[in-house]
């Protein structure tokens, strides 16, 4: 005979747990994304700052930028963990240009869909402005010329109007403008030349409100020499002639001879106190025992100009 067994039902709240076993893993949610603010801006980095949800899913986070809002680069991507709460992100950029508006937005993607948060903007800082000059060449002979020369560095250094300004010796006038504006070319870089240089002259550059660091250009004065061998074959002398210009009354001249490679001094004299069409003259019979290389030196007695050296002349003793 056939037993049959009654099997029991199996009750709701069991039943409800069975189903739960086959049920499908529930989906993660798109992530949610806000753009934060920029900090930290200078005048070629900033620091980028979001809020994402990765919406319970690994989640890849980066920020777009650029000088549009079509952006064209990109910051490098930061994965988040997976949960289902807000957390702040934040990425350093660098490279950028000094005074330029950027573009940026924050994009999140995880296994459902890929977000993208509001376009924001900043404003890189600007390179303040500054001037360096140089001068050459530096001493000058006196009535010679010199180029002031430099560069405007910063945001907006290119096709800025720059002037030059000038203080001569005693240097008690201030600075005056001398000659006309220029502009600087594309890089910054500017030139000046000033002819005819009299006296020693401090000179620096303006442009707007910044004015460089000033150079004092010298100016030598200017000796001419004659020297004209006499004595005697067993006594023999040389005698040193010129002139002075400017006018040095009572300057102090050396003659030196060349000796290998070195110049050593070999006499002296005092320039004359009378003064004959703007100039002043010397000259001194000094014992010579070799001919050579001689020149003379000329050290003034105000501080209108500084020393000067005469051209070289070869000197033959008989």
């Amino acid at each position: 005979m056939l037993a049959i067994r009654r099997v029991p039902l199996l009750g709701a709240v069991t039943a409800v747990a069975c189903l739960a076993l086959f049920a499908a893993p529930a989906l993660a949610a798109a992530p949610t994304v806000t753009t934060g603010a920029a900090s930290s801006v200078t005048y070629q980095s900033a620091v980028l700052s979001a809020t994402v949800n990765p919406g319970g899913a690994a989640t890849e986070v980066y920020f777009q930028y650029g000088t549009t809002n079509v952006y064209g680069a990109q910051s490098a991507p930061t994965a988040l963990t997976p949960g289902a709460k807000g957390v702040a992100v934040s990425t350093a950029i660098t490279g950028l240009t000094a005074g330029t508006i950027y573009h940026y937005r924050i994009v999140a993607t995880n296994a459902t869909a890929t977000k993208l948060g509001g376009d924001k903007t900043f404003t890189t800082a600007k390179i303040p402005l500054a001037l360096a000059v140089t001068a050459v060449p530096n001493p000058v002979a006196f009535g010679g010329s010199v180029t002031i020369e430099g560069a405007l560095s910063g945001t907006g250094n290119a096709n800025a109007v720059v002037v030059l300004q000038q203080n001569q010796f005693p240097y008690t006038a201030g600075f005056q403008n001398v000659g006309n504006p220029e502009l600087t070319l594309v890089n910054g870089a500017f030139a000046f030349n000033v002819l005819g240089l009299a006296l020693n002259t401090e000179y620096r550059v303006v442009s707007g409100k910044v004015a460089s660091v000033s150079v004092v250009v010298s100016v030598g004065l200017s000796i001419s020499l004659r020297a004209v061998p006499t004595g005697t074959h067993k006594h023999p002398t040389v005698r040193f002639s010129g002139t002075i210009a400017p006018a040095e009354p009572s300057a102090r001249i050396a003659f030196e001879r060349l000796v290998g490679t070195s110049w050593k001094v070999v006499g002296g004299t005092i320039a004359r106190a009378t003064v004959i069409n703007g100039v002043v003259s010397f000259d001194k019979t000094v014992r010579i025992y070799r001919g050579g290389f001689f020149r003379a030196l000329v050290l003034p007695v105000e501080g209108a100009h500084v020393s000067g050296y005469s051209a070289t002349l070869i000197v033959r003793i008989k």
